[in-house]
């Protein structure tokens, strides 16, 4: 606790410092919060004949405070469970709590604190920090992170073994012409699990307090994709290569193609291993790869109308599924048949979703069907499940929403399960002169 309020403490007098180091950067701050408040009732089957009721409830906070150069943003959620069996055990999560400076000598942008990773083949959320630097007119783009993985839970506090548990990596990205993109990418990431104490039997077979202490795993990986977007064609492709296993981790092709002014058509293919970290246990499991496919066509019959259409295969190895899926949609309505077989078992649904904004879009009723017959594997017997939802938003100002949604599912688990989900949004942007 104390080293996450070392942390807390830190970073606020930071913001403080730098906001007031300047009477340009602090003359004008740009302050804007939103609040989401949701609650969601219902009811789980622990067991056979045993239940609990649930009343979950979420309080998000998203912030920030930005000047010429220099902000500060967090994103944050509580969750408390206020019927079941865990209540008065509230959770609160930090998924970023960081300060940014912008445009650094008209060319870099830096960051430091807990923030989210999305560069190429990194993805992920650090304590640490990002650096970009932007280069012949932004045609070039260097970027770089190191930092520490977050506690479990997203708690506000700093890992006690960042040796044993980071990430770090670089991206490249170039824009040689306007309308091709190039990325390379590079990401190393480190796990070691907390220790932990548990029961285990010595070779007596007698029970003994014994402290489990997890080995540690690893990701080291390479990535290279290219994306294009010129007159009637648009394409990415993407290949990841695993450095550990020496080999390709995936590889992706996708592609549109515009034949017409009103008809597109679509390809796209996937190859995947598993990712699974260097030294972890899931190595000694022998594992498939899986080979995915699909061609489709969208259609636009006028601005408001399209259809659509895909086949789809996948293929793991010695076995197969398929998969057909045709849909349309208009301005407040869309609708959607899917019928999937093979060894991925067989099911045919049906959705239909719509909605009709009323009083100058202040309110919004909302209705969703969906049916569903389906069967795990070819002997297993034939299972119907048939959903329904109604709800509605409310808007009565810009900066406010109230959305109430009841659920209803009935299948051969629950026979009329019904959920209430509520949610409230305010959003709120000021210019301030505090400072």
């Amino acid at each position: 606790m104390k080293r996450s309020m070392r942390y807390v403490s830190l970073t606020i007098l930071t913001v403080l410092c730098l906001l007031l180091s300047g009477t340009d950067e602090a003359s004008a701050q740009f302050f804007q919060l939103r609040l989401v408040s949701s609650a969601n009732a219902w009811q789980r089957q622990d067991t056979v004949g045993q239940s609990s009721n649930h009343l979950f409830g979420y309080q998000t906070i998203q912030l920030s405070l930005a000047g010429e150069q220099l902000s500060f943003h967090t994103y944050m959620q509580g969750f408390a469970d206020y019927a079941g069996p865990l209540k008065n055990q509230g959770t609160l999560r930090f998924y970023n709590f960081y300060l940014k400076y912008s445009n650094l000598l008209n060319m870099a942008d830096v960051s430091l604190g807990r923030q989210a990773v999305f560069a190429g083949v990194g993805n992920g959320t650090i304590d640490g920090g990002l650096a970009s630097v932007r280069l012949m007119d932004s045609k070039v783009k260097l970027l770089g992170y190191y930092g520490s993985l977050p506690m479990a839970g997203q708690r506000l506090e700093l890992n006690d073994d960042p040796k044993n548990n980071n990430m770090y990596g670089a991206q490249i990205v170039g824009n040689p012409v306007d309308f091709a993109r190039l990325s390379v990418s590079y990401m190393a990431k480190n796990i070691k699990p907390e220790s932990y104490w548990a029961l285990r039997k010595d070779s007596l077979f007698n029970p003994l307090v014994t402290e489990i202490n997890p080995t540690a795993t690893a990701e080291e990986y390479v990535s290279g994709d290219v994306s294009v977007d010129y007159d009637i064609v648009s394409a990415y492709a993407r290949g990841d290569m695993d450095l550990n296993q020496e080999k390709l981790s995936r590889v992706q092709f996708f592609t549109r193609v515009k034949v017409m002014e009103p008809l597109s058509v679509t390809g796209e293919y996937i190859h995947r291993e598993p990712r699974l970290s260097y030294n972890s246990i899931f190595w000694v499991f022998a594992y498939n790869t899986i080979s995915e496919y699909e061609l489709g066509a969208e259609y636009a019959i006028c601005k408001d109308w399209q259809v659509f259409g895909k086949y789809g295969a996948v293929s793991y190895g010695d076995d197969n599924s398929n998969r057909v899926t045709l849909g349309g949609s208009m301005k407040y309505a869309s609708a959607s048949f899917s019928w999937n077989t093979g060894y991925g078992g067989e099911l045919a649904a049906l959705s239909v979703n719509a909605g009709y904004p009323l009083f100058n879009n202040k309110l919004t009723p909302t209705i969703m069907i969906g049916y569903a017959n389906y069967k795990l594997s070819s002997n297993a017997p034939t299972t119907n499940a048939l959903s329904a939802a109604l709800g509605a938003v409310y808007r009565p100002v810009s900066a406010l929403s109230l959305d109430a949604q009841v659920q209803w599912i009935q299948n051969k688990i629950y026979s009329n399960d019904v959920r209430l989900f509520l949610r409230g949004s305010y959003y709120l942007n000021e210019h301030l002169n505090i400072f």
